[in-house]
């Protein structure tokens, strides 16, 4: 297959293309790539036959177990898995499993918009910790954390790690300081780490769980990495058992069975697609490269270089547009509202498209800042 081809999902139910016409959606966070061919043979083979209940294989479990040694020498036992349709929904479990009504979550923002909903569904208040934003890049304020860990009714951090939509990668002593903060003020932690599989750059990936096991959500889902979005599938990994009792509690009657063709469509992801997603993240970097070798010659646009995901996280503050998600839409490029992700003036573009797609939205981009 190639990442190059252009597939018209205009005239679909997309969510991010459809009834768009000829404007350019660089907007939700799914991917225009084809499914790995590893990944639509295995869901075809298991459309044949019967589509009963099927429950989670121990062959997937150990697939995903081993991936996880191999790729940072961490050996996860079996029992810390918890199966879900998504990362959202373990977002918003933890909040209520790991929380009690009088207590307070704190999120780094700007930050994917499902962590500034979790606490408010589950009735809690949130506090906001700006990231702070360097020359290099994006970083996590400690000391801001440390004054709201403070506080004795925080009781949960949310982290997006890697950063949507910073793009920003916490390294090992970023995650120890977090952690030895948690653990002297006594906050959990819930770890949002579904882009894990896209960094660049020759960055590594370190998981929070095993930095903190014992205080530690970790979520994470094949769906971004294997370009397959609409089928769902995730899973948690809790080594604490009384957290993991808790987490599953809120689960029982809410969670359905993950469907047959998700399992499958996971297993063949975490099996037999490692040389894909190499190709894959090859690709995409090329994509972050070549849209910020544009974008940083725009004198009114600023964009720092993302380390992971496959997003451009777009400062149109020095513009002076009152609007500049509907300034872009005017000129045929629909991106995703900063507001969304509380970094209002900001646009967060997706660069998981074929590189001509991508060549037109900046030159569109750039008539639009020009004009």
């Amino acid at each position: 297959m190639s990442f190059d081809e252009v597939v018209d999902r205009s005239g679909s139910d997309s969510s991010r293309w459809g009834g768009r016409g000829d404007v350019l959606a660089l907007t939700i966070g799914d991917s225009d790539f084809q499914l790995p061919p590893a990944v639509e043979a295995a869901i075809r083979a298991r459309m044949t036959g019967i589509l009963g209940y099927d429950t989670v294989p121990d062959r997937l479990t150990a697939a995903i177990s081993e991936r996880l040694n191999r790729l940072y020498r961490w050996q996860v036992d079996p029992d810390w898995f918890c199966y879900l349709p998504g990362v959202i929904q373990g977002l918003n479990f933890s909040c209520r499993a790991l929380t009690q009504d009088h207590e307070s979550v704190v999120t780094e923002v700007p930050v994917y918009y499902p962590f500034l909903d979790a606490p408010l569904n589950a009735g809690r208040k949130r506090h906001d910790l700006p990231a702070i934003r360097g020359t290099n890049g994006w970083q996590f304020d400690f000391d801001g954390f440390e004054k709201l860990a403070a506080d004795a009714n925080c009781r949960l951090l949310m982290l997006c790690h890697p950063h949507n939509p910073l793009g920003r990668i916490l390294d090992r002593g970023s995650l120890e300081r977090i952690a030895e903060i948690c653990t002297r003020h006594d906050v959990l932690i819930c770890s949002d780490e579904i882009h894990a599989d896209i960094l660049f750059d020759g960055d590594v990936h370190v998981p929070m769980g095993m930095i903190a096991p014992e205080r530690t959500v970790m979520l994470t889902s094949p769906s971004k990495a294997f370009a397959m979005s609409g089928l769902g599938g995730a899973f948690a990994i809790i080594p604490n058992i009384e957290i993991r009792e808790k987490f599953e509690s809120w689960a029982l009657g809410l969670v359905p069975n993950i469907s047959v063709l998700t399992l499958a469509a996971m297993q063949a992801a975490y099996s037999e697609c490692e040389e894909w997603l190499s190709t894959e993240v090859a690709y995409l970097k090329d994509n972050r490269d070549y849209l910020f070798s544009r974008f940083s010659k725009c004198s009114k646009l600023k964009v720092h270089l993302p380390e992971a995901t496959y997003f451009l996280w777009l400062d149109f503050r020095e513009t002076g547009w009152n609007d500049p998600y509907q300034k872009i839409l005017d000129h045929g490029v629909e991106l995703t509202e900063g507001a969304k992700f509380n970094g209002p003036g900001y646009l967060r573009l997706n660069f998981a498209s074929p590189r001509s797609v991508l060549v037109q939205a900046a030159d569109r981009i750039e008539r639009a800042l020009t004009a």
